[in-house]
């Protein structure tokens, strides 16, 4: 904690810059994992009620939900073979449901997780995320497999639509951070400038104490790309 109370040098070297990146994406990812049990566990009551309300009167989806239960079960296990092989399955002989779209979302999470990105790419784009949460996740998972790519225009095109369609304190300065990010290893300083700016004005500047680590972290990368110009 004491790290981000200390004064900010702009004369600190780029070295200290890249290791402050460095140690934010190591965040990021911490959050990018919590992001992902968060969507898995709403899917699970998602599908569970939707599975009993729906037992009778559409014994397609119950087909398609029956298969998806043990292909979460190896996704949740780490068996990511498995659960590519089996939501794969699902997501084409269950096309057209609400089971067959669900496994869209976990197979591209499979393969993301896996490190397969242009075909977690393909899967995300093919789920239908409806709602105000999920169409938002969905274009930041998008943004992940484009930033995996090294797709840095589409990565941050996307980040700032995830940020701007969940448009939330909790959760849009987290997608503006990580193209703000991009953008600064990728030389783009004033965009980076721009973004951070946006996620303090915007989401930040009368956030809850809660929000005051993400606010001190976004305000430490925005000193630091300014004092780099």
């Amino acid at each position: 904690m004491a790290e981000k109370n200390k004064d900010l040098n702009p004369a600190e070297k780029p070295e200290a810059l890249q290791e402050s990146i460095s140690k934010t994406e190591v965040l990021l990812e911490e959050n990018k994992d919590l992001i992902t049990k968060i969507l898995i566990g709403l899917f699970l009551i998602i599908g569970a009620y939707f599975v009993y309300n729906n037992w009778v009167a559409e014994p397609a989806e119950k087909a398609g939900f029956e298969s998806v239960w043990p292909a979460q079960k190896y996704f949740e296990q780490d068996s990511i073979q498995k659960a590519i092989e089996e939501f794969d399955y699902v997501a084409s002989e269950h096309s057209g449901t609400k089971a067959g779209n669900l496994a869209n979302l976990y197979l591209g999470l499979s393969l993301l997780k896996d490190g397969q990105f242009d075909e977690a790419l393909v899967s995300f784009e093919s789920f239908d995320g409806k709602g105000e949460l999920f169409p938002g996740l969905k274009v930041g998972l998008i943004a992940d497999c484009y930033s995996e790519l090294e797709n840095v225009d589409e990565a941050v095109v996307n980040y700032k639509k995830a940020a701007k369609l969940l448009d939330a304190k909790s959760v849009s300065p987290y997608y503006l951070k990580k193209a703000g990010i991009l953008l600064e290893q990728n030389d783009d300083i004033d965009g980076a400038i721009a973004v951070y700016e946006l996620a303090i004005n915007s989401y930040l500047k009368d956030a809850p104490p809660s929000l005051n680590a993400t606010k001190n972290e976004i305000k430490k990368l925005l000193a630091r790309a300014n004092a780099s110009k």
